[in-house]
Protein backbone atom coordinates (compact mmCIF):
# COMPACT_ATOMS: atom_id res chain seq x y z
CA UNK A 1 0.00 0.00 0.00
CA UNK A 2 1.55 3.20 -1.02
CA UNK A 3 0.86 6.35 0.63
CA UNK A 4 0.45 9.53 -1.44
CA UNK A 5 2.86 12.86 -1.07
CA UNK A 6 1.69 15.71 0.82
CA UNK A 7 2.76 18.76 -0.95
CA UNK A 8 3.42 22.08 0.87
CA UNK A 9 0.32 23.77 -0.12
CA UNK A 10 -1.65 20.93 1.62
CA UNK A 11 -0.05 20.83 4.23
CA UNK A 12 -0.02 24.64 5.01
CA UNK A 13 -3.50 24.66 4.03
CA UNK A 14 -5.64 24.83 7.54
CA UNK A 15 -9.39 23.26 6.94
CA UNK A 16 -11.83 23.70 10.16
CA UNK A 17 -13.71 20.97 10.13
CA UNK A 18 -16.76 21.71 12.80
CA UNK A 19 -18.66 18.64 14.07
CA UNK A 20 -22.04 18.13 15.82
CA UNK A 21 -21.29 16.03 19.28
CA UNK A 22 -24.24 14.45 21.23
CA UNK A 23 -23.17 14.49 25.20
CA UNK A 24 -24.22 11.60 26.62
CA UNK A 25 -27.78 10.26 25.87
CA UNK A 26 -31.21 12.16 24.49
CA UNK A 27 -34.48 10.91 25.59
CA UNK A 28 -37.31 9.98 22.52
CA UNK A 29 -38.65 13.08 21.43
CA UNK A 30 -34.95 14.94 21.47
CA UNK A 31 -33.21 12.12 20.22
CA UNK A 32 -36.03 12.28 17.35
CA UNK A 33 -35.73 15.76 16.24
CA UNK A 34 -31.89 16.01 16.59
CA UNK A 35 -31.83 13.08 14.33
CA UNK A 36 -34.04 15.31 11.64
CA UNK A 37 -31.96 18.37 12.53
CA UNK A 38 -28.79 17.31 12.40
CA UNK A 39 -27.59 17.23 8.56
CA UNK A 40 -28.56 21.25 8.77
CA UNK A 41 -27.06 21.78 11.61
CA UNK A 42 -23.71 19.92 10.83
CA UNK A 43 -23.25 22.34 7.43
CA UNK A 44 -23.88 25.11 9.67
CA UNK A 45 -20.76 23.98 11.41
CA UNK A 46 -18.57 22.40 8.88
CA UNK A 47 -16.22 24.71 7.55
CA UNK A 48 -15.65 26.80 11.69
CA UNK A 49 -12.72 26.22 14.12
CA UNK A 50 -15.51 24.92 16.82
CA UNK A 51 -18.51 22.11 17.35
CA UNK A 52 -21.74 22.06 18.87
CA UNK A 53 -22.45 20.04 21.37
CA UNK A 54 -26.19 19.09 22.20
CA UNK A 55 -27.16 17.96 26.10
CA UNK A 56 -29.81 17.09 27.60
CA UNK A 57 -30.34 18.26 31.27
CA UNK A 58 -33.15 15.63 32.26
CA UNK A 59 -33.47 16.82 35.92
CA UNK A 60 -34.66 20.36 34.15
CA UNK A 61 -36.13 18.80 30.95
CA UNK A 62 -34.08 20.91 28.77
CA UNK A 63 -31.65 20.81 25.74
CA UNK A 64 -28.60 22.54 25.79
CA UNK A 65 -26.46 23.91 22.31
CA UNK A 66 -23.45 24.88 23.14
CA UNK A 67 -20.38 26.43 20.67
CA UNK A 68 -17.02 25.44 21.98
CA UNK A 69 -13.53 24.14 20.69
CA UNK A 70 -13.15 20.57 20.92
CA UNK A 71 -9.70 21.21 23.08
CA UNK A 72 -11.42 23.15 25.26
CA UNK A 73 -13.76 20.22 26.63
CA UNK A 74 -13.76 19.99 30.32
CA UNK A 75 -11.78 23.14 30.54
CA UNK A 76 -12.74 26.12 32.26
CA UNK A 77 -12.52 29.68 31.30
CA UNK A 78 -12.20 28.85 27.88
CA UNK A 79 -14.54 30.54 25.23
CA UNK A 80 -18.08 29.00 25.36
CA UNK A 81 -21.90 29.99 24.02
CA UNK A 82 -24.65 28.45 25.53
CA UNK A 83 -28.59 28.21 24.82
CA UNK A 84 -31.14 25.67 26.45
CA UNK A 85 -34.28 25.12 25.23
CA UNK A 86 -36.51 24.42 28.37
CA UNK A 87 -39.09 21.09 27.92
CA UNK A 88 -37.54 19.85 25.48
CA UNK A 89 -38.29 16.23 26.44
CA UNK A 90 -42.12 17.27 26.00
CA UNK A 91 -41.95 19.16 22.74
CA UNK A 92 -44.51 17.01 19.95
CA UNK A 93 -45.00 19.09 17.13
CA UNK A 94 -41.96 17.77 14.74
CA UNK A 95 -41.57 21.03 12.34
CA UNK A 96 -41.62 23.21 14.68
CA UNK A 97 -38.96 21.50 17.41
CA UNK A 98 -36.83 20.77 14.34
CA UNK A 99 -36.62 24.50 13.20
CA UNK A 100 -36.58 25.22 16.45
CA UNK A 101 -33.41 23.53 17.44
CA UNK A 102 -32.08 24.54 14.02
CA UNK A 103 -32.95 27.87 15.07
CA UNK A 104 -30.89 27.68 18.66
CA UNK A 105 -27.84 25.68 16.84
CA UNK A 106 -27.45 29.42 14.42
CA UNK A 107 -27.84 31.54 17.04
CA UNK A 108 -25.30 29.95 19.38
CA UNK A 109 -22.94 29.95 16.16
CA UNK A 110 -23.39 33.44 15.30
CA UNK A 111 -22.71 34.67 18.85
CA UNK A 112 -19.42 32.41 18.90
CA UNK A 113 -18.41 34.50 16.22
CA UNK A 114 -19.24 37.63 17.26
CA UNK A 115 -17.67 37.06 20.96
CA UNK A 116 -14.68 35.32 19.94
CA UNK A 117 -13.76 35.73 15.90
CA UNK A 118 -11.23 33.62 14.89
CA UNK A 119 -7.68 35.76 14.43
CA UNK A 120 -6.34 36.22 10.67
CA UNK A 121 -2.70 35.01 10.10
CA UNK A 122 -1.54 39.21 10.17
CA UNK A 123 -3.19 39.32 13.81
CA UNK A 124 -1.26 35.61 15.20
CA UNK A 125 2.07 37.11 13.65
CA UNK A 126 1.74 40.63 15.78
CA UNK A 127 0.76 38.29 18.65
CA UNK A 128 4.12 36.23 18.20
CA UNK A 129 6.18 39.20 17.46
CA UNK A 130 5.03 41.43 20.40
CA UNK A 131 5.42 38.35 22.83
CA UNK A 132 8.94 37.59 21.35
CA UNK A 133 9.96 41.11 21.98
CA UNK A 134 8.29 41.48 25.80
CA UNK A 135 10.53 38.40 26.67
CA UNK A 136 13.51 39.73 24.92
CA UNK A 137 13.61 42.88 26.70
CA UNK A 138 12.45 41.04 29.92
CA UNK A 139 15.81 38.70 29.24
CA UNK A 140 17.84 41.64 28.96
CA UNK A 141 16.44 43.97 31.91
CA UNK A 142 16.99 40.76 33.88
CA UNK A 143 20.64 40.55 32.95
CA UNK A 144 21.21 44.17 33.56
CA UNK A 145 20.06 43.72 37.17
CA UNK A 146 22.71 41.34 37.56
Amino acid sequence: MQIPAISATQSNNQNFQGKVNIVNDLSYLPCKYVRTAYDSISKMVEDKPFDIFIKQNHKEKSLSFIAKRPEHVGLKNKPIVEYSIANASEMDNQEKTTDLYISVAKQSIEDYNKKFPPKTIGERIADSLDNFRKKFVKLFQDSDEI
